[in-house]
């Protein structure tokens, strides 16, 4: 499915903060299920959700002045059932405090947080939340995590580096699922978030060898991302330029990226391209020379980069010049 984003950017001017607050909560109740969310006083309020399905799990991103959700019985009664897991991870100084199952904790920051939505519970974060969430079907997890029940509203510290691997992931999805949905490269997504949500949640076992197997690659693969993003510009860059930094082969790193749908030399293209197209845009730098931005990018030939550019954009690079923001809009 597409990105769905839930944001009061873009309300109508006329509606007063309270009435902006309605509106958000209605479209995000609306879009997952039944809970109250309550504002942070004495904080204009403002809020952005993005949400993507991807192989069966929900991936989110929420920046919101919102500082509690409390689901009770009648929420977890009514017409939306659901029961899904979420797991939750901070992105702020605020921990994260949990009720729910009987139990309750105050969360380290660098913690994950573990929430059933099949039964009532309360979460505060004080400040207002701001965190990434995986939307995780019982049938899924259960499957290899059988006492995941069990970890919910629990200090979940035990596997801080699993923990930190899957907060990463999380982190550069977003460059993996760029361009058209492949339904092939989702499952092979979802089948890592799984791996890594495991571990987190302490499995053991087949289970755990085999997550943390898959787990490696997916650790590889942020290196990986890491490096492109940093020395793409060079010319001289190349996937064996990847493998020595990393002690791994060219073959392993092709093999990584293959993976994600998206090779090493369309990769390292793409991020040339978008640089330049922020470079044309700007117009402190309109006394650069088009080859001086194409040589600056990376591109060793004006004429390669020149076609490669329209093919991207749908324009020449000579009329992406002095847009101003940053942001071309694109013809193709």
């Amino acid at each position: 499915m597409e990105k769905l984003v839930l944001s009061t950017q873009g309300m109508p001017d006329r509606l007063d903060d309270r009435a902006r607050f309605s509106t958000w909560h209605d479209m995000y109740v609306a879009a997952y299920c039944e809970f109250d969310l309550r504002r942070v006083e004495g904080k204009p309020f403002a809020a952005n959700t993005e949400f993507q399905a991807i192989g069966g799990i929900g991936v989110a991103s929420t920046d919101a002045a919102v500082d509690q959700v409390l689901r009770n019985k009648q929420h977890v009664g009514g017409a939306s059932l659901r029961s899904n897991f979420c797991l939750a991870f901070s992105r702020n100084e605020f921990p994260i405090l949990q009720a729910q199952l009987g139990r309750e904790v105050v969360h380290r920051v660098d913690s994950p947080v573990l929430v059933t939505e099949g039964e009532a519970g309360d979460i505060r974060q004080p400040g207002g939340f701001n965190f990434h969430l995986l939307d995780i079907p019982p049938q899924l997890l259960i499957g290899r995590v059988a006492n995941a029940y069990d970890m919910v509203a629990r200090p979940l510290d035990a596997a801080p580096q699993a923990a930190a691997h899957l907060k990463r992931y999380i982190g550069i999805l977003p460059q993996i699922t760029q361009g058209e949905p492949d339904s092939a490269l989702f499952d092979h997504i979802a089948t890592t978030l799984i791996d890594l949500v495991a571990l987190v949640l302490g499995a053991n076992g087949d289970s755990a060898d085999l997550a943390r197997m898959r787990g490696l690659r997916a650790a590889r693969l942020e290196d990986v991302f890491a490096l492109i993003r940093k020395h793409y510009a060079d010319p001289e860059f190349s996937t064996a330029h990847v493998a020595r930094k990393l002690g791994l082969t060219p073959r392993y790193v092709n093999d990584l990226l293959q993976e994600t749908g998206t090779g090493f030399a369309d990769r390292v293209i793409e991020l040339r391209l978008q640089a330049a197209r922020k470079m044309l845009a700007d117009k402190g730098k309109d006394r650069l020379k088009v080859i001086d931005i194409a040589y600056a990018v990376g591109f060793g030939e004006v004429s390669y980069f020149n076609r490669r550019f329209r093919q991207r954009f749908g324009e020449k690079p000579s009329e992406a010049r002095g847009h101003g923001d940053g942001h071309v809009s694109e013809k193709a």
